[in-house]
């Protein structure tokens, strides 16, 4: 009893009409349409990776062309006409397959031009289906033009190429283009369920999808690994147990690595490489791996976990919950470092200490500085003590510290000079207590200094404000001066909502703005300089603010407008010392920066 032939995936279930083609819906429209209309052109290039159906559409329509049971309104063809039998048993004197790779020869070519000119036997057209095209000499590629540019009427060419860059321009120019798109993941899956429920083969979804992302696009690998996927665990698909056949790193040890790096765990996941290549991983597939998982994350946190397409619905809720350790940031500087390690990778001559070093950095990326971030913070404080009237820039100086040393002598004025009066208090405050009267003798000096001015230096000093010159004398109080209660409470509501988004930038500089009033359909809000001002004022903030207040009833369909009024914030004068500190703590780096070289803080008001 003679045995069957078996047929491999590949071409037992390849697409035979135009109805079978997997993701190519472009290409099926155009060519049915010119097949109905009689509008077919006599060169056709189709173009696209590997394995996504070129020279099976090159085929089917090449069937369709010469079916001679279908009519004119009809598509696709019968598969039972003698012209459609002959073409699946390579019998058809009217098709002909042409492999450019192993055909390139000038020779070749001149051949193919003394075929053409015979008419077709008993069809319609005589179709030429060159494979691989751009493997011919441009000796050939010359040779082939002129009958390319006027075919006999009875002439179809129709070329398949993975490399379109490298056919000649002169031949893509009398050719009509149809470029062939990867498959995506969702749909291998599905024909890859189809070919399961015919060979009555049982598989998971998660094992569906891991021998889709072995395929990358090309359905034809992907049949190729359900074959080796078949041969391996027989009629039961599972992921495990596919993965371990296939020697593919289970997606549970990419959730377990960015598990120890949001904890910032380097034992655990020292532990876990040294887990994957005593298992015999190769690390550049497990890098492969991880940065294909990074992404997902990173999509997760970015436009969540709808858009993940590729993954199964099992590992989509595993996506959602890791997200939440991670920001789009810290995502962004791990796939940063996988990269980096990748191309370190085929030239290290120490692969395992290059992995271990990799997973180092992505778990200590939390203490890691971003200089861009301390420098802006810098800037800021140098912008924020500029617009601070009577007081000069302030910037980090490498400079010695500063010395003990006895303070210069209070100038005397000549007798018969009228001392310069002390600084009066405001006209419309009250007496102070501690005020010493106009009648109290003056006590004497002391070191150039007399007690009564140190008196008056301590009381007035802690006084200051941050204002402007003119905001010297006190000005008639104007209606509306003050933040009326109503507006102020839903502009607190506000606040509340924007201290909630930390990825907009500046988002701390407005939590001490004061709604002032509301007047022609416009909120005025009081901010305390330019500065806050200017960051009110961009785009990002600026959307941020107004979608916060569509959510308070009060202040729903206001515009907003900010003004700088600094005689509303006698408080905002600001503290460098400790601004300083915050930016140390915030960035480690600094403090690293400041004690490496001895910086200090030049022209510091305080001092």
């Amino acid at each position: 009893m003679a045995e069957s032939q078996y047929l491999v995936t590949a071409r037992k279930y390849r697409p035979q009409v135009f109805g079978d083609l997997v993701a190519q819906s472009h290409v099926v429209q155009t060519l049915t349409n010119a097949l109905k209309l009689g509008r077919l052109a006599h060169a056709y290039l189709f173009t696209g990776p590997r394995g996504v159906g070129k020279t099976t559409a090159a085929r089917i329509l090449a069937k369709a062309i010469n079916c001679t049971k279908k009519t004119d309104e009809e598509v696709e063809p019968c598969l039972d006409c003698d012209s459609c039998k002959d073409f699946e048993t390579q019998q058809s004197l009217n098709i002909f397959e042409i492999d450019a790779a192993s055909n390139n020869r000038v020779e070749d070519i001149r051949e193919l031009r003394e075929n053409v000119r015979v008419p077709p036997q008993g069809g319609r057209r005589k179709v030429y289906i060159i494979d691989e095209v751009h493997m011919l000499t441009t000796a050939a590629f010359n040779a082939l033009l002129k009958t390319l540019e006027e075919p006999p009427p009875h002439i179809l060419f129709i070329f398949a190429t993975t490399e379109p860059h490298k056919v000649l321009p002169t031949i893509l120019s009398r050719c009509q283009r149809f470029d062939f798109r990867r498959i995506p993941t969702k749909d291998i899956v599905d024909h890859l369920g189809r070919i399961c429920n015919s060979e009555g083969i049982t598989a998971d979804e998660d094992a569906l999808h891991l021998i889709a992302n072995k395929g990358d696009g090309a359905l034809r690998d992907a049949l190729s690994v359900f074959d080796q996927a078949v041969a391996l665990c027989g009629s039961n698909l599972t992921y495990s147990t596919l993965a371990s056949a296939l020697r593919v790193v289970d997606a549970e040890l990419y959730f377990e690595s960015t598990r120890h790096i949001a904890k910032q765990a380097a034992g655990p996941i020292l532990s876990l490489a040294e887990r994957i290549m005593s298992d015999g991983h190769d690390v550049r597939e497990f890098f492969n791996g991880l940065a294909e998982h990074v992404r997902n994350l990173l999509i997760a946190v970015t436009l969540g976990t709808d858009a993940l397409v590729d993954v199964s619905k099992r590992l989509r809720s595993q996506y959602a919950e890791a997200a939440k350790d991670f920001t789009e940031t810290v995502l962004l500087r791990i796939l940063m470092v996988i990269d980096e390690t990748q191309n370190r990778l085929p030239t290290s001559t120490s692969p395992r200490l290059a992995v271990e070093l990799a997973m180092i950095k992505m778990v200590r990326l939390g203490d890691s500085v971003d200089l861009s971030d301390a420098l802006a913070q810098i800037r800021r404080l140098e912008r924020m003590v500029q617009e601070t009237p009577g007081q000069a820039p302030v910037t980090l100086t490498a400079m010695p510290p500063p010395t003990q040393a006895a303070p210069p002598p209070r100038h005397i004025p000549p007798s018969g000079t009228k001392p310069a009066p002390s600084p009066s208090p405001p006209r419309n405050a009250g007496p102070s207590p501690d005020t010493p009267q106009t009648s109290a003798p003056q006590s004497h000096a002391i070191g150039g200094e007399s007690a009564l001015d140190r008196h008056q230096r301590k009381k007035t000093a802690p006084e200051q404000t941050y204002h402007s010159p003119a905001r010297t004398q006190q000005e008639k109080p104007q209606p509306n001066q003050n933040p009326q209660p109503d507006l102020q409470e839903a502009w607190s509501q506000v606040l509340t909502i924007l201290a909630k988004h930390d990825n907009v930038q500046g988002v701390q500089t407005m939590m001490d703005s004061r709604a002032i009033n509301a007047h022609s359909n416009t909120l005025k809000v009081a901010v305390a300089n330019d500065i806050v001002r200017d960051v009110a004022r961009d785009a990002n903030m600026l959307e941020t603010i107004k979608e916060s207040m569509q959510t308070i009833s009060a202040l729903n369909g206001l515009e907003v407008d900010f003004v700088v009024r600094p005689e509303l914030f006698p408080s905002m004068k600001p503290d460098w010392d400790t601004e300083i500190e915050n930016l140390k703590k915030q960035y480690p780096g600094l403090r690293l920066l400041t004690e490496a070289f001895d910086l200090h803080l030049a022209n510091n008001p305080t001092l």
